[in-house]
């Protein structure tokens, strides 16, 4: 997608941020991340073996359902919240939040299309609730319908400016290669969220890898001790501070701080990461456990009913031997056939790259490129396309590109 000029002014203006919202404010929790599903869970199951017919009570246990999954990884816990839904809407099919539950569920699993159509059906009922447009700017994103997306968030500040819209700002003026304003917009979402609150927290994980993504290493150590010093049990937080120092050089340091992550959260990324750190520390074994967790992580996934294509293709691109390299390219062109995205053309291309196919990989590598994305790795990888593509000049000026964007980065071995 080009960039209209109207969404060049939109970007360079900041217009998105004009309108601000009154933050919410309450103590902050400093002993656990606050969330519905500490207390949620119980209390709406208390209220249904009283009222078993209370279909909004099944809705919020649903919903609960999905935060923990949110906290936990645990994919069984999808299940479980669609069983929820299914059965409020088996009785009342305009249930709004079991309406919203669904969306939520089919962006968890990557079935984004179907997340758009539980938005318009959730429309139908109360067109004025931002989390349904929340859902639709999440599912436009992912499936590669960038300036449907911009004006569905602008429609979400319209409606209710706030957390939800600035985090969604802020992750579609990063693609377009907006980073100052989508540090800004990430850090209005934090100070408009509740300190200690699981959404709020996640905000500032965001706000910290942006810091990280540009080299800014201090700034993003800074953010992420931030969000500790209000949960210290937020091990998202903890895991970025490992990468941290792994960014830093300090290999040891980062996989001591990353290993009781991931053995309380083991999130696909973290384990890779993991094994990545383990195999810069010359401990092979070691990375190639991680490495087969990773995979069998990707197979619950998608037991529970999760599209995992596109990550399972970027890990064998990057980890697999030569027949997992060509079953990367499949999953990889089956992710790109049903959302054509930037980030299905770099794994596509990555993909293609690692299979020794650089030339067709080079024009699937410009089209991640094409809203102008200032992601140091992705020119990384970009470089390396061209250079094995016969375009050594391109090649150079990607590299640069991305050596300029974070200067932290490290060269490939």
């Amino acid at each position: 997608m080009t960039m209209t000029a109207a969404l060049l002014v939109t970007l360079a203006g900041g217009m998105w941020l004009l309108q601000t919202g009154t933050a919410a404010t309450t103590e902050a929790s400093t002993t656990a991340v606050r969330t519905v599903t500490q207390d949620g869970a119980a209390r709406w199951q208390a209220l249904l073996q009283r009222a078993p017919d209370n279909r909004y009570a099944l809705a919020q246990l649903g919903l609960a359902r999905l935060a923990a999954a949110r906290v936990s990884a645990d994919p069984a816990l999808y299940t479980q919240a669609q069983a929820a839904f299914d059965q409020v809407l088996a009785v009342d099919p305009r249930q709004i939040d079991a309406l919203i539950g669904q969306g939520m569920l089919a962006l968890a699993r990557h079935d984004f299309a179907g997340a758009l159509v539980w938005a318009e059906r959730a429309a139908a009922v109360n067109p004025r609730r931002v989390d349904v447009l929340g859902i639709r700017v999440d599912g436009l994103v992912e499936l590669g319908r960038y300036d449907e997306a911009v004006a569905a968030a602008q429609a979400m500040v319209d409606l209710r400016p706030g957390l939800e819209a600035y985090a969604r700002i802020s992750y579609l003026r990063e693609l377009h290669g907006e980073i100052d304003g989508a540090i800004a917009a990430m850090q209005a979402a934090v100070d408009a969220g509740v300190p200690g609150e699981e959404r709020t927290l996640w905000c500032q994980v965001q706000l910290g890898r942006l810091y990280a993504g540009r080299g800014d290493l201090d700034r993003a150590a800074a953010t992420f001790n931030a969000a500790l010093a209000t949960a210290p049990t937020y091990l998202k937080a903890e895991a970025e501070l490992a990468l941290v120092d792994a960014a830093r050089g300090n290999i040891t340091q980062a996989s001591a701080r990353l290993a009781p992550v991931v053995e309380q959260l083991p999130i696909p990324t973290y384990v890779i990461a993991l094994g990545d750190l383990y195999h810069a520390e010359g401990d092979e074994a070691a990375a190639k456990a991680q490495y087969e967790l990773a995979r069998a992580l990707q197979q619950l996934n998608a037991a529970a009913g999760m599209d995992v294509d596109l990550e399972l293709a970027r890990f064998l691109a990057d980890h697999g031997d030569a027949d997992q390299r060509t079953e990367a390219v499949q999953l990889a062109r089956r992710a790109y056939a049903t959302r054509a995205t930037i980030h299905t053309a770099d794994v596509l291309a990555w993909a293609l790259y690692r299979n020794g196919d650089a030339y067709a990989a080079w024009p699937l590598m410009e089209e991640a490129l094409r809203l102008g994305t200032q992601d140091a790795h992705l020119h990384l990888r970009a470089a390396d396309v061209a250079r094995a593509a016969d375009l050594p000049l391109i090649a150079d000026d990607h590299a640069l590109t991305a050596y300029t964007i974070n200067p932290t980065l490290k060269p490939r071995q």
